[in-house]
């Protein structure tokens, strides 16, 4: 093994190892080939499908009817079961 590259172990799905396998013996390269080359592929890959940041809308809705940190307020804008107009 040359001494700038490392020696690490994967544990894939059985049939994806298969694809592998069956890949690597169709181009007549090794396991290692093209798991370095797929792996190669998916990180250029990665790094250039990053999508733009997009501008969502954002709109002034007025003020809060409720003040969250007071539970009790809830009560001033929705009613209870029983105490609206149709209870």
């Amino acid at each position: 093994m040359l001494p700038h590259m490392k020696r690490t172990t994967l544990v894939l799905d059985a049939s994806l190892y298969a694809r592998l396998k069956k890949r690597a013996t169709e181009e007549g390269r090794t396991l290692t080939e093209v798991v370095e080359r797929a792996l190669r592929l998916g990180l250029e890959r990665a790094g250039a499908a990053k999508r733009p940041k997009i501008a969502l809308p954002s709109y002034d809705l007025g003020p809060f009817l409720v003040d969250p940190a007071r539970r009790e307020s809830f009560g001033e804008v929705v009613p209870r079961p029983g105490e609206g107009p149709e209870g």
